[in-house]
């Protein structure tokens, strides 16, 4: 496998916030078709039902954004070797999936990244955008509530969560905020 590749499976994650739609790109372990939405394999030898696993991440994704955030839909693709072309093969819609942070810090074009280390010293990485900056620019070193109930969720031997090496979600390094400068020309904050 090469190194770094996206594949053999992902879930891709639409969500809106309240200027433009945004998307997320999560690499998994193996998806298997079945009853439902299939299954992944998870790290533990066993398997998680696909709606399952992305519906928990996503409900512990909701606390980084505030009410404006509204997460649409999933799509799990698969591209098996770097030269195929991706494919999708199952997808489904949230219902009722919105920002839970009321604080009424600022979030229009912050970008909040967590970066883990992966079981097999790779790096992996969840980063959303429009997401809630507490105000504070300042790496965080030390994860507060939200980000470890992140962390839990993600890095759980229980799900099929995977870094681009293969590579189980493992330790927490660092989440740092950022204004995404693309998203602040776009949104005219200049």
């Amino acid at each position: 496998m090469a190194p770094n590749f996206l594949g053999p499976y992902w879930v891709n994650i639409l969500y809106h916030g309240a200027v433009m739609p945004h998307s997320m790109t999560i690499p998994t372990k193996n998806w298997n078709p079945g009853a439902g939405f299939g299954t992944f394999d998870d790290w533990s030898s066993g398997t998680i039902a696909a709606d399952t696993m992305i519906t928990n991440l996503v409900d512990e994704l909701r606390d980084a954004f505030n009410a404006d955030t509204v997460f649409d839909s999933w799509t799990i693709f698969k591209q098996l070797l770097p030269e195929d072309e991706p494919e999708p093969v199952m997808g489904g819609a949230f219902t009722g999936m919105v920002g839970t942070d009321v604080s009424g810090d600022w979030a229009g074009a912050v970008e909040l990244m967590i970066i883990v280390r992966t079981a097999s010293f790779g790096l992996a990485k969840l980063v959303m955008l429009d997401a809630v900056s507490g105000n504070d620019f300042n790496p965080i070193l030390v994860p507060n509530a939200a980000i470890q109930d992140i962390l839990d969720e993600w890095t759980a031997d229980t799900n099929g969560w995977s870094g681009r090496d293969n590579s189980r979600p493992n330790i927490f390094l660092k989440a740092t905020l950022n204004i995404n400068q693309k998203l602040r020309k776009i949104y005219r904050l200049d």
